[in-house]
C-alpha cells in the first residue's frame, strides 16, 4: 500500500473516533445533561437556599436545557404557616452560561417569575410565619453577609401576578394585593402594586389602586400612589388620593409627604396632607389641610343624606400632627358654616344655619390604643362649650403567653373606658335658649328668660365594670327664670284643656280634662293606694325633687350600656306627665332637649298635686282606654277611689306597656310575671310604709278579679289587642 494510502485511512480512522467521541458527547448533553442539571439545580435551589431562609424549600417539575432552565410549583414552608406556604412561584424561568455550567460552574442570566403568591399569617397567640426569616436575613446582612451569593444572582428579573393575602388575628386586620409586577436590574428595582385593600375590626379600612416603588442602588426608595381610599367610617371616606413620597434631599433618612385627595369617591382635590416621616426612627410631622369650600362639590355624595341646601354650606378644616414613635399629638381648627339638615327622625321641620366651629388639641397612643382630647372648644350658634376627655380602645394582644384577655364587653368601636367633661360656661340663659334651633325645639320657642346658666357635667364608663360608671356634675338651669311665655305653655294646664292621642297612626282624637268631663277624676277621688302604688314604681320622691331623678339618670345609662342600645330612660314622673301631655305629638331625637326644659317649667308652674291629678287622667291603661276612671270601671267596675292595694298594684304593673299587658284581662287570667310583680310592689309599698303591716297580709291573700265584659269573646279581644298593637306608632324616635 502506498504511503498516501496509509495516511488516508489513518485520518479516516482518526475522523471516525473523534466523530464517534462527538457523537457520544452530544448524546451525553442531551440525554444526561438535562438530568445531571436538573439535579444540580434542585441541590443548589433547595439545600442553599432553605439553608439560607431557615425553611423548608420544595420544587415540583424542573425542565433543563443547555442555557435554559424552567422550575415549576416552587414553594417555600415554615412551621407557622398552616395550610397555605408562606410563598408559592407557579413558573420560574432562567438561563445561565451553557459552557460553565459544564464544570459545574453557575452563571445565571436573565430570569422571570410567574405567578407568585405570598401568605402572611399571624394568629391569636401572636406567633407569625414571616419575623423569625427577616432576622435572619438581617444577621447575615450585619456581618457582612449577602441575600444573593454571585453567581445565582441573574443579570435582571422580572416578576409578574404577584399577590399576598395578610391576615392578622391579633388585630383582626386583613391586606389583600390583588396583582402586581417588579422588575430589577442591575442598579434599579421597580414594583407597581395594583388592588391593595386592608380592613380592620376596629379601625380604618383602606385601599389603593396602584402604589409604585422605585429603588436604585444608593439612593432611598420612591413612592407613588393612585387611586387610594380611607374609610374612617362607612359613610366618611378619604378617596381619590394620590401623591408621592420621596426621600428628603436635606435629611437622610426622611421622606416627604406630599398627597391630596377628595371625599367619598367624589372627583376633585379637597384636601391636602404634607410632611415629613423617618420611618426608622418613626418621627415625623404632617399637616392636613381642607381648604374652605363649598359643599355642592361633595353634591354626589350629599344627595341622599339628611343634610339639604348644601350649595350654601362650607367647611374649612387644618390639622396638624407631630409624630414621634407609637405617640402622635396635634392640634387644630374646624369651622362649618350654614349646615341646614332634614330628616323626620332629627325634627319635624327643616333645621337650618347649624354652625359649628373648634379648636382643639390632643394625642393618641398608638401601643395603647388611647385617644386623648385635652383641649376642645367649641362654639354652636353662638354658645361655647369645650368637650375634653379620654378613650381607650382594645389594644392588641401581646404575641407574649402572658398578654392580657381581651375584655369581654366593649363599647362600640371596640372602647373599653370613656371619660368625657362637658362644660358650659356662666352665660346669659336666654343666649342658650336662642342657640337651640326653633325646628328642632319649636314647644321652646317663645319662651323669654333671664339669669345665668351654666353646665359641667362628667362621665366615667368602664365597659368591664359597667355597674361603676359615674355621672356627676351639674346643668344651672336653676338660676333662669321664665319672664315670658308662648300661649301652650303649661301655664293653660292649671285649667281645663283638651288632650290630644294618637289611638292608631294618623288617627288622633281627644277629650277634655276637667271637671266638664265626667270621666274626669279629681286628685282627692283616686285611691290612696294607687297614688302610693304608682310612686312607688314610677317615682318614689315624687313630692321632694323638682322633675329630676338625678340618681337614675346614672342607674338609666348602665342599664342602657349593658343592654347596648338606648332601652330605659330615667324619668320621673313630671317627666312622663310632660312626655303624654305636652309632647304626645313629637317623635323626634329633639324631643328629650324639650323634655328636659318642659319639666323643669312644669315643676315652676304647676304644684305637685295638680301634676299628679293631670297625669292620672291622661295616662293610657290599655287599647284606647286613658284616664283612671274609665280604666278603674272597665278592669274592675268600681270607681277609682275604691281600687284596693292590689288592683292599684295591678295598675303600675301595665303601665310601661299597657296594650300588651292588655292582653290578661282578654284571658281572664294575670301571667305568673305579672302576679310576681304585684307581689314585688306590694312589698315595696310595705317596707317604705305606704302599706301598714294588716293591709299587707290582706293584701297578700286578696284574688285580683276583672269585672269581665260579656259581649266580647277573648279571641276577639285578643284581635282588638293585636290590631292596636299592629297600628300605634312607636315612642321611641330611633324606631320607625
Amino acid at each position: 500500500m502506498s504511503f498516501l494510502g496509509r495516511v488516508s485511512r489513518r485520518w479516516l480512522i482518526a475522523g471516525v473516533v473523534v466523530a464517534s467521541l462527538v457523537g457520544l458527547a452530544a448524546i451525553g448533553l442531551l440525554v444526561v445533561y438535562p438530568k445531571v442539571g436538573a439535579r444540580m439545580i434542585r441541590s443548589k435551589v433547595t439545600e442553599r437556599l432553605g439553608t439560607k431562609l431557615g425553611r423548608e424549600v420544595r420544587i415540583g417539575a424542573i425542565e433543563v436545557t443547555i442555557g435554559h432552565a424552567v422550575l415549576r410549583d416552587l414553594e417555600i414552608r415554615g412551621p407557622n404557616d398552616g395550610d397555605t406556604p408562606l410563598v408559592h412561584m407557579e413558573r420560574i424561568e432562567v438561563s445561565f452560561d451553557p459552557w460553565r455550567s459544564l464544570v459545574g460552574s453557575v452563571q445565571l442570566g436573565i430570569a422571570s417569575v410567574e405567578g407568585v403568591t405570598v401568605n402572611v399569617r399571624r394568629d391569636d397567640t401572636g406567633r407569625d410565619n414571616i419575623r423569625d426569616m427577616i432576622e435572619r436575613l438581617r444577621a447575615e446582612q450585619s456581618v457582612g453577609g449577602s441575600t444573593s451569593e454571585g453567581g445565582l444572582r441573574p443579570t435582571s428579573m422580572t416578576v409578574s401576578r404577584i399577590k399576598v393575602l395578610a391576615d392578622d388575628a391579633v388585630t383582626g386586620t386583613t391586606a389583600l394585593v390583588g396583582g402586581g409586577d417588579a422588575t430589577w436590574r442591575p442598579g434599579e428595582l421597580v414594583a407597581r402594586i395594583k388592588n391593595v385593600t386592608a380592613t380592620t375590626i376596629n379601625a380604618p379600612k383602606a385601599a389603593a389602586a396602584l402604589i409604585e416603588i422605585k429603588k436604585t442602588t444608593g439612593q432611598p426608595p420612591s413612592i407613588t400612589v393612585d387611586g387610594g381610599e380611607i374609610s374612617v367610617w362607612p359613610k366618611l371616606a378619604l378617596s381619590g388620593i394620590g401623591g408621592t413620597i420621596t426621600a428628603n434631599p436635606n435629611k437622610p433618612g426622611e421622606y416627604i409627604i406630599d398627597l391630596a385627595g377628595g371625599y367619598g369617591g367624589v372627583p376633585g382635590k379637597l384636601w391636602t396632607a404634607k410632611g415629613g416621616l423617618d420611618p426608622k426612627t418613626k418621627v415625623g410631622s404632617l399637616d392636613l389641610v381642607a381648604a374652605k369650600f363649598q359643599l355642592d362639590r361633595l353634591a354626589p355624595l350629599l344627595e341622599h343624606s339628611p343634610v339639604v341646601d348644601y350649595a350654601s354650606t362650607s367647611v374649612d378644616t387644618a390639622l396638624h400632627v407631630d409624630v414621634a414613635g407609637d405617640y402622635a399629638k396635634f392640634s387644630g381648627s374646624f369651622a362649618l358654616r350654614g349646615l341646614n339638615v332634614g330628616h323626620p327622625m332629627i325634627a319635624d321641620k327643616e333645621v337650618h344655619d347649624l354652625d359649628l366651629s373648634a379648636k382643639v388639641e390632643g394625642s393618641f397612643d398608638r401601643k395603647k390604643r388611647t385617644l386623648e382630647l385635652t383641649r376642645g372648644d367649641f362654639v354652636a350658634r353662638d354658645l361655647p362649650f369645650s368637650v375634653t376627655g379620654r378613650a381607650a380602645q382594645v389594644a392588641p394582644q401581646a404575641a407574649e403567653p402572658a398578654a392580657l384577655e381581651t375584655p369581654k364587653r366593649l363599647g362600640p368601636g371596640g372602647l373599653t373606658k370613656l371619660d368625657l367633661r362637658l362644660v358650659i360656661p356662666p352665660i346669659d340663659c336666654q343666649r342658650v335658649l336662642t342657640a337651640i334651633p326653633t325646628e328642632m325645639a319649636p314647644y321652646m320657642a317663645g319662651y323669654k328668660l333671664r339669669g345665668v346658666f351654666d353646665t359641667d357635667v362628667e362621665v366615667a364608663i368602664d365597659w368591664a365594670d359597667l355597674p361603676a360608671t359615674k355621672l356627676g356634675g351639674h346643668v344651672g338651669i336653676k338660676h333662669c327664670r321664665v319672664i315670658d311665655e308662648p300661649a301652650d305653655s303649661p301655664r293653660r294646664l292649671k285649667e281645663e284643656f283638651e288632650h290630644y292621642v294618637e289611638v292608631e297612626k294618623g288617627q288622633w282624637t281627644s277629650f277634655i280634662v276637667g271637671e266638664s268631663n265626667g270621666d274626669y277624676v279629681p286628685l282627692e277621688d283616686i285611691s290612696p293606694y294607687l297614688i302610693k302604688s304608682i310612686m312607688s314604681t314610677e317615682d318614689s320622691a315624687f313630692y321632694h325633687h323638682r322633675g329630676f331623678i338625678t340618681s337614675e339618670f346614672r342607674t338609666a345609662l348602665v342599664k342602657n350600656l349593658e343592654a347596648g342600645a338606648f332601652r330605659y330612660g330615667a324619668s320621673s314622673i313630671t317627666m312622663q306627665f310632660v312626655k303624654n301631655v305636652l309632647l304626645y305629638r313629637d317623635k323626634t331625637l329633639a324631643r328629650k332637649l324639650q323634655e328636659l326644659f318642659l319639666t323643669w317649667h312644669v315643676e315652676n308652674t304647676l304644684t305637685k298635686d295638680r301634676i299628679l291629678e293631670i297625669y292620672f287622667n291622661v295616662i293610657e291603661y290599655g287599647p284606647g282606654l286613658y284616664g283612671i276612671g274609665p280604666a278603674s270601671w272597665h278592669y274592675f267596675s268600681k270607681a277609682p277611689k275604691d281600687l284596693n292595694p292590689v288592683e292599684a298594684a295591678f295598675f303600675s304593673s301595665i303601665l310601661p306597656s299597657p296594650k300588651e299587658r292588655y292582653k290578661q284581662y282578654c284571658g281572664g287570667t294575670l301571667t305568673k310575671w305579672t302576679e310576681g310583680k304585684i307581689g314585688r310592689i306590694l312589698g315595696i309599698m310595705r317596707k317604705r310604709e305606704r302599706l301598714t303591716e294588716e293591709e299587707y297580709e290582706t293584701a297578700k291573700v286578696t284574688p285580683l278579679l276583672f269585672a269581665k265584659d260579656l259581649t266580647e269573646s277573648e279571641d276577639e279581644c285578643l284581635k282588638r289587642v293585636k290590631k292596636a298593637i299592629k297600628n300605634s306608632r312607636s315612642t321611641n324616635p330611633m324606631k320607625k
